[in-house]
């Protein structure tokens, strides 16, 4: 991928301001939705981590959420949980055992619910960190970067589906 100042009538559109504070820096990687965050946000830095907070999206979508996010490291790591989780419910007939899996299912889910805004803040956060090494002194097209890089992907989502849909094809198949 190219940088989005090196992109073609890139020169010609006014240069955006850097941003000023670390809301308005982080607001550049959410996007237009980080009013939703904000106040979770601030609570992290002010706990100077993790503190519990819910949010929906990560108990019903799993990793969906996070690919939607851009937290592919975190989606990854969902997904090989979840993965993990299924085998145990394939790993043969334990009384109870189809019980015992779906108690572990629905805990996963529900600490995905709890951890996941504490983890987009870590992931935001990470980015921020990656345009500053990226752009030190350049304050402008680090913020452009940050707005490139943030925001949402539905269409990695729907890549993501049909991935997993050709992978289940594959695996009745095999």
């Amino acid at each position: 991928m190219t940088n989005p100042s090196d992109r073609p009538g890139a020169a010609e559109s006014a240069p955006l301001p850097p941003a000023t504070t670390l809301g308005e820096a982080r607001a550049a990687v959410v996007g237009r939705r980080y009013p939703l965050f904000e106040e979770s946000f601030r609570l992290f830095d002010e706990a100077g981590g993790f503190r519990p907070t819910f949010i929906w999206p990560p108990l019903l979508f799993g990793l969906f959420w996070f690919v939607y996010r851009r937290m592919y490291l975190e989606a990854l790591l969902a997904g090989l949980a979840g993965l993990v989780i299924m085998f145990l419910g394939e790993a043969g007939p334990v009384e109870g055992g189809d019980g015992l899996v779906m108690l572990i299912s629905i805990g996963f889910s529900l600490f995905l619910a709890v951890t996941g805004r504490w983890l987009y803040w870590k992931a935001v956060d990470r980015r921020l960190e990656q345009a500053m090494r990226l752009f030190p002194r350049e304050p402008g097209r680090a913020l452009a970067w940050l707005k490139w890089k943030g925001g949402v992907d539905p269409l990695a989502v729907v890549l993501t589906l049909a991935g997993l849909a050709v992978l289940g094809r594959l695996a009745l198949v095999g």
